[in-house]
């Protein structure tokens, strides 16, 4: 224990957590990995508000901290909110989702820093409910880039949580440029803290038993992803790329996207665009599951075709199982690739995306040796204890300067 902390471990600084969810997607899993870094190293108070509940609140327990739940649905009092609103009464819903935050947020101590996990509209309104005094420093860790900032976020409540924040912790250098180029915030407020994982923690099944599990030939070239499948994530593009990959090279490779509902709208479209691509054969959607790790030991490269992506773990997770990385210019994969961790194009050449997978699909050597980089390079710069220990910088400074 170092610094401010160190120094007010008597009065155990109280830090308070604001998140959108506990679900298991980027920055609730994230937020997981810091809490029990800083329970191992730190002598806080943790708190931690979410909007709705989900499977990882027994892990924020876990890892000593209190934790609040406004609601267990992704909105408080729905289906009870949803049918105000179909009756047109959504100034009612507002008024009693509200009041469901501030009773939340009135049960929890009053806060020495209070720590906002991701610029959402949920963590917007939670920090609205909580309501810490202008002396109670305010850390914004930003995971989104353009999409989640500019069309998901309100303007109102973008400014709030900019204004409000004494410091920004930004997730890549993606999300640092897109913050001072695209939304005008001085550069001397953020700190980038790039996104970590549990490097030991990721453990893939061998690759036989991986691809046994979806009926995928042992001697098969296999490229996949993991996430929703949304148009975020577009993995139509990978779809895309694959089948120009047989078209015009005759490399016949599988397709498995990991994560998300295939009887969703979004799943049913991916599965309707690989019948058209005549991909059936060679494609595997696996719904939601808690260790998407277990299943990368089935793929030969892990190809991201998101639009924007800031930093993915499920790319930290394939880079330190030791895949080679294959994405497009649109976040901090990017970066990796720059380093050796996989190729990178620019958007949106997909020709170039499938002759990047190509490459790598056609060279077992260069797979091993690009794997063997990106793992050393996750093993390096983005293990939970590298993480943790930025992040824990950055808070014990507003910890110090806000101490009397």
């Amino acid at each position: 224990m170092t610094g401010a902390m160190g120094a007010r471990a008597a009065t155990r600084p109280h830090v308070v957590v604001l998140g959108h969810g506990a679900e298991r997607t980027g920055p609730p899993i994230l937020l997981g990995h810091l809490l029990r870094g800083l329970a191992a190293s730190h002598d806080l108070r943790l708190s931690v508000l979410v909007a709705r509940g989900g499977p990882l609140t027994d892990e924020y327990r876990a890892a000593g901290a209190e934790v609040h739940v406004v609601a267990e649905g992704r909105e408080p009092l729905e289906p009870l909110a949803a049918g105000l609103r179909r009756l047109g009464a959504a100034g009612v819903a507002a008024r009693l989702q509200g009041a469901a935050r501030g009773r939340t947020a009135a049960r929890i101590a009053a806060p020495d820093l209070v720590y906002v996990n991701a610029a959402t509209p949920p963590t917007a309104a939670l920090l609205h409910a909580l309501a810490p005094p202008a002396t109670v420093p305010v850390l914004l860790h930003v995971h989104e880039l353009d999409v989640g900032l500019r069309d998901v976020l309100d303007p109102a409540d973008r400014s709030f949580l900019f204004a409000r924040a004494d410091a920004i912790v930004a997730a890549s250098d993606a999300v640092a440029d897109a913050l001072v180029n695209g939304h005008g915030v001085a550069p001397d407020r953020i700190t980038t803290c790039p996104e970590f994982v549990d490097v030991a923690g990721v453990s893939p099944l061998p690759a036989d038993a991986a691809r046994a599990r979806m009926a995928i030939p042992v001697d098969a070239l296999v490229v996949g992803a993991v996430g929703l499948a949304d148009w975020r994530k577009d993995p139509d593009q990978l779809a895309r790329a694959l089948h120009l990959l047989a078209a015009r090279h005759g490399t016949e490779a599988w397709l498995v996207w990991i994560g998300g509902d295939p009887t969703s709208p979004d799943g049913l479209r991916l599965a309707g665009e690989a019948r058209r691509l005549g991909l059936t054969d060679r494609f595997v959607h696996v719904p939601h599951t808690e260790r998407p790790d277990r299943l990368l030991g089935a793929l030969d490269v892990f190809a991201l075709p998101a639009r924007e992506d800031a930093l993915p773990l499920a790319a930290l997770e394939a880079a330190a199982a030791g895949l080679p990385l294959v994405c497009f210019r649109t976040g901090g994969v990017a970066g990796l690739c720059d380093r050796g961790a996989g190729i990178a194009v620019e958007y949106p050449d997909l020709d170039a995306f499938t002759g990047a997978i190509g490459a790598l699909l056609a060279d077992p050597a260069l797979r091993r040796e690009v794997g063997d980089r990106a793992a050393a390079l996750v093993r390096a710069e983005h293990d939970l204890t590298v993480g943790v220990g930025r992040i824990a910088e950055v808070l014990d400074h507003l910890l110090g300067a806000s101490a009397p």
